[in-house]
């Protein structure tokens, strides 16, 4: 598949990342050869510029409407009509950032409606648009794998399934420590990785879907996937179960097949995961789903796959 090339920057935007038809140049400042490989094929792509014809600077932090830019120049996003969009009611036309936020709204990205110039872009928030971005190329293939994130409580609720995405589809990756980092800016370098390796996987998958990987079956084994258990006493003579999975989009279910009284005390709760329907289409949305059952009094209810 082929890339548009972006929207030609300003003065304005000379620290930012921006379209450009000049010829690859190596930047002094990318050292590492990994990085330098990915700064020169966007730079080549005309996705990306350095802040100077040798400097790329890529721990300099991006700015809101330049992280809107950058998703811009990377998917093509075209402003195709000159009617204000919401989210450019309190931006000026003259704004060199204007006409990539009027690109992005066109195409369903969520920006906000005072973009902040000053401000800089927190990874949550690249996340969100780049998935956006990903998204206006077509409906993708994910591998349905729920990924452990030790700081997934700062990740805001808008956010928690781009990042999920983002994560099965080798997008993005966590740190040493399993941590995303949702609320700190991002850098130059981290932004062109995550944008370079978006484009392999359009690429790859060109259109949404020449090559499909294998999807992790969550009701063989339930890979990924471990409900959690809650219960809450009905009356003297019963307790009421409730199994909470989160899956990876709406089309997933959760039954409960059985229940085992054990000797010890244990109320085994045997589980499936529904599959979905194989001929609809889904949002790609984190959700939860549910299943109860009732136990009697004095027995503490565990989960466990059915094996069916």
């Amino acid at each position: 598949m082929k890339h548009k090339k972006g929207l030609a920057a300003t003065l304005a935007l000379c620290v930012s990342l921006t379209a450009g038809g000049a010829s690859v140049l190596a930047f002094s400042d990318v050292k590492d050869e990994g990085q330098k490989t990915i700064v020169d094929s966007l730079h080549a792509k005309g996705v990306v510029n350095g802040v100077t014809a040798d400097l790329f600077r890529p721990d300099l932090a991006l700015s809101e409407p330049q992280g809107v830019q950058l998703i811009v120049n990377a998917f093509g996003l075209k402003n195709e009509y000159a009617a204000a969009s919401a989210a450019q009611n309190k931006i000026s036309p003259t704004a060199w950032y204007a006409d990539a936020v009027q690109a992005a709204t066109q195409n369903g990205l969520s920006i906000p409606v005072e973009l902040n110039p000053q401000a800089k872009m927190t990874r949550e928030q690249f996340a969100i648009l780049l998935l956006e971005g990903i998204n206006t190329t077509g409906e993708y293939p994910v591998i349905m794998l729920y990924n452990d994130i030790k700081d997934e409580n700062k990740i805001g609720k808008d956010a928690k399934s781009a990042v999920q995405n983002l994560l099965n589809m080798d997008i993005i990756e966590l740190d040493k420590d399993g941590n995303f980092r949702p609320d700190q800016s991002l850098t130059r370098m981290e932004a062109a990785s995550m944008i370079f390796n978006a484009l392999e996987f359009v690429d790859k998958h060109g259109n949404g879907g020449s090559t499909e990987p294998t999807p992790t079956n969550p009701g063989e084994g339930q890979q990924g996937i471990v409900p959690t258990v809650t219960s809450t006493k009905v009356d003297d003579k019963t307790v009421k179960v409730k199994l909470t999975a989160q899956m990876p989009h709406p089309g997933y279910g959760l039954k409960i097949e059985d229940v085992k009284l054990e000797k010890d005390g244990r109320a085994i709760v045997l589980y499936t995961i529904i599959q979905p329907d194989p001929d609809m289409m889904y949002p790609m949305v984190i959700t939860d789903v549910t299943a109860e059952t009732d136990i009697p009094t004095g027995y503490t209810a565990e989960a466990q796959p059915s094996g069916k």
